[in-house]
């Protein structure tokens, strides 16, 4: 899981935190330039400098690497977002600047977002990434009285991320059309009031 952080990664020291950064730099501009799925953990450590036995010190696969990287990409954006995920019964998602600042965040990091969510990085990761967000509303709906729920759980914070991701995905592959700013109350709009606050049914 993608929210899983070791006890032996955090008391990495300077030479190995090097040697890491060096790997997840070489597999951010492998995938930019190539995709994903036919890189080889050669073509990573080429990049890299760095022998392959090194590579199996820290990481047992290119997708654990891969994970590694997203994680921290998610959490700076965690980071940024805790101000405002403390702020309400979704997370955050009742609040524009909650969008704003993942889509900036997003846009910041387009190159490799684009990569993942075009599909590059593989089922496994995507789903990861839905687990991911989803994960974070459910955490937050979990602390509402069940009364409040009108559906399962889990079935909005699946809804909630799956749409994220899906609008995400076209706004990158569309060549973000809408600047963050403007795409936020969109992205809020549907998901917080869905198809029938946004054109006149008859």
């Amino acid at each position: 899981m993608l929210t899983q952080v070791s006890v032996e990664e955090v008391k990495l020291d300077r030479r190995q935190q090097r040697t890491r950064r060096m790997l997840r730099d070489a597999l951010i501009s492998l995938i930019v330039e190539r995709g994903f799925d036919s890189l080889t953990i050669q073509d990573i450590t080429d990049r890299a400098d760095l022998r392959r036995a090194t590579f199996y010190l820290h990481y047992a696969t290119k997708e654990e690497l891969l994970m590694t990287v997203l994680r921290e990409t998610f959490d700076e954006l965690v980071q940024q977002m805790e101000p405002l995920r403390q702020a309400d019964a979704l997370g955050g998602k009742t609040q524009v600047e909650t969008y704003a600042v993942m889509l900036r965040h997003v846009a910041e990091n387009a190159h490799l977002y684009s990569v993942i969510l075009g599909g590059q990085g593989g089922a496994a990761i995507a789903r990861s990434i839905r687990e991911y967000l989803a994960g974070h509303v459910l955490y937050a709906l979990g602390r509402l009285p069940p009364a409040d729920l009108k559906l399962p759980p889990e079935v909005l914070a699946n809804y909630i991320a799956g749409t994220e991701l899906s609008l995400i995905s076209w706004w990158l592959e569309a060549g973000q059309p809408y600047p963050p700013d403007a795409m936020a109350p969109m992205l809020q709009q549907l998901i917080l009031h869905g198809v029938q606050s946004s054109v006149a049914l008859r």
